[in-house]
């Protein structure tokens, strides 16, 4: 049987809080005076302070009827010195009416297009997405740069920072969302802000607890025991012994030259197993090869998942830099080799190394887990209208956030499902119940006849948030 392949994978000053547990029961949503106004709207955010808007086409990602504004807002580089050095970021504002709720996501890295997702869609809510800083455009002066300012908390603040300001325009529920990377910063800004916003409805957000986390592939043998797990493992293994010396001749072929090609076959295995899992998932089991399959197929299949040959490493690709300090210093990472494969390997990539190779004047701090681990505290004991999905097969439910104990809190797993997992491929039960946590927090029953076009924005969601992280994870494993 023969499928589409799927797209290259992804391998992927303010008061805080703290871990003072017992400051958790703010009230959600805090209403203040709006003044939106469909006439006025463009000058409305126009004369907001430190905001620039230009209203804009939306493009063929959002549904109809909407408008688009695509907005600059300024930031401090560091939110504990207000007065210092600033920089601009890039938000994007998909406006359907004053008295729709909002839905608000800094998805983690670069963002270049309006475009609706499942909740947008389900709710039809406004929507904003905020580029991450130190991503896209979203940048400092390069005499500005500062790495130290990447912390989990600015994160945060500038999250608390664009709703406090856009509040004064919107005064309806406000709901954060966010999936991986922007998953956990979702959950970050609810923890740092507890009771700002009416909920948050995390995707796949991974909670690491180290700067490299074994717990991931721990998961991995728990998880993925089935025969197409099996048989991926025998062909991760073939394709760095049995099948090395085709391997390396197709790539020789494509003008790899002999001297690098073991380290290419590397490159394209050592992480396949998690890839596959991650973005692919049990519906292309048929795809893996097995002892019967031709060395074409069988180079062909790592090809395809890793959507080799990728690009080439940026000389001084900063921003790829920022979200390796941002893993490296606080927010921790997964191991990623098995140990099935880890002592076939004649090279191990670690990010660790190849930040300090490519910044050797930077100065990396000791990892520091501790605001972490206040979240996983806080998330399980404390938090309230949290909202998380997972995906049962994803590797990066090895991250997961345990099963919150709040009864306006809860944790659901799509069966089968990878790290496009969304609230609509739950099963039946737990689908209603996460639903009516999500209705209570929008104020409204969501629009179930809008179920399948809510699934076609998450998946067109998934993958532009999968390609903005794969371009970067790449260019950091490719080896040099």
């Amino acid at each position: 049987m023969t499928r589409a392949l799927p797209c290259a994978l992804a391998l992927i000053g303010l008061a805080a809080c703290g871990d003072n547990l017992d400051n958790a029961t703010t009230p959600q949503g805090s209403s203040i005076d709006a003044t939106c106004s469909e006439a006025d709207l463009p000058d409305q955010l126009a004369k907001l302070h430190g905001m620039t808007a230009t209203e804009t086409p939306c493009g063929s990602f959002v549904a109809t009827p909407a408008r688009c504004f695509s907005l600059t807002f300024e930031q401090p580089i560091d939110h504990a010195a207000p007065a210092g050095p600033t920089f601009d970021q890039r938000l994007f504002l998909v406006h359907r009416g004053c008295d729709r709720p909002m839905v608000i996501a800094d998805w983690g890295y670069s963002n270049d297009l309006f475009y609706d997702d499942e909740l947008s869609t389900l709710f039809h809510a406004n929507s904003l997405w905020v580029e991450h800083r130190y991503q896209g455009s979203s940048v400092p002066a390069p005499q500005d740069w500062d790495w130290s300012a990447l912390t989990i908390e600015n994160g945060a603040s500038d999250l608390h920072h664009v709703i406090g300001i856009l509040k004064s325009v919107y005064g309806g529920r406000w709901v954060s969302t966010g999936a991986s990377k922007g998953g956990i910063t979702a959950t970050y800004h609810a923890f740092f802000f507890k009771g700002e916003l009416d909920g948050t409805i995390p995707y796949v957000a991974p909670a690491s607890r180290s700067r490299v986390d074994p717990n991931y592939q721990t998961y991995l043998a728990t998880h993925m025991t089935s025969p197409c797990a099996q048989r991926l493992r025998d062909a991760q293994v073939a394709a760095l012994t049995t099948r090395n010396a085709a391997m390396q001749s197709r790539l020789v072929a494509l003008s790899i030259p002999s001297t690098v090609a073991p380290l290419y076959v590397e490159y394209m295995v050592r992480f396949s197993d998690w890839g596959f899992w991650q973005r692919w998932g049990k519906d292309y089991c048929d795809l893996v090869p097995t002892t019967a399959s031709s060395d074409d197929s069988f180079f062909g299949f790592f090809r395809n998942l890793n959507n080799f040959p990728a690009q080439a490493p940026a000389i001084d690709e900063r921003s790829d830099g920022a979200l390796a300090y941002e893993w490296l210093s606080e927010q921790g990472f997964a191991q990623q080799i098995g140990a099935h494969i880890s002592d076939l390997l004649t090279e191990t990539w670690a990010m660790e190394d190849d930040f300090k190779d490519q910044y050797p004047g930077v100065a990396l701090p000791a990892y520091d887990g501790s605001v972490t681990r206040s979240v996983r505290r806080w998330a399980q004991l404390r938090a309230e209208n949290l909202l998380l999905i997972y995906g049962e097969l994803d590797p990066w439910s090895g991250g997961a956030l345990d099963e919150p104990t709040h009864p306006t809190s809860a944790r659901f797993f799509v069966p089968g499902g990878s790290h496009g997992s969304q609230l609509v491929a739950l099963a039946p039960a737990d689908r209603d119940a996460a639903l009516a946590h999500a209705e209570r927090m929008f104020g409204e029953p969501a629009d179930m006849a809008m179920a399948r076009q809510a699934a076609e924005a998450g998946a067109r969601r998934d993958e532009m948030l999968m390609r903005a992280s794969a371009g970067t994870l790449q260019r950091m494993l490719m080896p040099r």
